[in-house]
């Protein structure tokens, strides 16, 4: 019996360390989510909320570092675009690692931002980056992004598989999150000799 109760135990508590892990990440995918709408929209006061005030862009490229706001005195000119339609703007994401923990988060990965002009000529970039994020008041807000080098579309689709949510941390959607939510708390609940505990 102790045995059994010591197994209940375990397994409840990797089931709420999983389902924890799979909330965080849910969250930094929609403060994602808010980024990549943002930039579609031309919305350039909502991109700027997904940065800290203080963040610090790092250009790996240029091989330069300095404060977000000289950053996005730059990117405002595509905002203004896009929101008066000369262009279309997108951004895509896929992820190599994603470390965090309740309040703090450090990612890297792949980005791939692409303009399409009235002409119909699409203009691509593709750049390894990092960023790092905290959590404050129910928030998540970037405090840094490194844009490390550019690389190109091979190694971006290199990164689809691990992006659909497999051997790392990358994005899981809530679908995935409610099936793999209920079948850990199946095979805590459920006795070793149920059918359906004997198929997990």
């Amino acid at each position: 019996m102790k045995q059994y109760s010591r197994i209940f135990a375990l397994l409840l508590t990797l089931s709420n360390i999983t389902a924890q892990e799979t909330i965080i990440a849910l969250e930094l995918d929609t403060a994602w989510e808010k980024l990549k709408k943002s930039i579609s929209k031309g919305d350039f006061r909502s991109f700027k909320s997904v940065y800290h005030r203080d963040a610090i862009l790092v250009n790996g490229i240029s091989k330069k570092t300095y404060p977000i706001k000289n950053a996005f005195e730059g990117w405002e000119q595509g905002f203004d675009d896009t929101k008066s339609g000369i262009i279309t703007a997108h951004l895509d994401v896929r992820f190599s690692q994603r470390l965090y923990d309740n309040s703090s988060a450090h990612e890297t990965g792949i980005f791939h931002y692409y303009t399409v002009n009235k002409d119909g000529k699409q203009s691509d970039s593709y750049v390894h980056f990092e960023s790092l994020w905290v959590k404050k008041n129910n928030k998540w807000i970037m405090i840094m992004e490194n844009q490390k080098s550019r690389t190109d579309k091979d190694e971006w689709d290199e990164l689809k598989w691990n992006a659909s949510g497999s051997n790392k941390r990358g994005k899981m959607d809530r679908k995935e999150f409610l099936k793999t939510s209920a079948i850990l708390t199946g095979a805590t609940i459920l006795p070793t000799n149920s059918v359906f505990a004997e198929n997990i």
